[in-house]
């Protein structure tokens, strides 16, 4: 009996590990989007880690939509320089993504390649 669950184990871990995929820094793109917004594609192949977002206004809030859900982040510095706390962001490749805010930026994204 415990050779058939020390089977099943292993299958499991086998299939578990011939479906992993990893991950290949390819390159740091800075994304500028105006205030009206500005549409990003993350190629077919990529993962983007979107690490954080520069506002030209301390007192701004920033939005992204991934595939047509739409996630509202606010500043919650109350100084000068702004601090989301929501990061990293990770968008799988594929994706469609609108980046805009109260006012323009930029957003610092890690590209990876998917390698399997």
């Amino acid at each position: 009996m415990k050779w058939k669950k020390g089977l099943l184990l292993a299958v499991t871990l086998i299939s578990f590990i011939s479906n992993a995929q990893n991950l290949q820094f390819s390159q740091v793109l800075n994304l500028s989007f105006s205030s009206n917004g500005t549409n990003f594609s993350v190629p077919a192949g990529k993962v983007w880690k979107l690490e954080t977002v520069g506002l030209s206004s301390y007192s701004s809030y920033f939005s992204i939509s991934v595939g047509g859900q739409s996630i509202f982040l606010k500043n919650t510095h109350t100084s000068y320089g702004p601090v989301f706390e929501s990061f990293p962001f990770w968008i799988n490749g594929g994706q469609s993504v609108f980046l805009s805010g109260l006012t323009s930026g930029v957003a610092s994204v890690v590209e990876f390649n998917v390698v399997p």
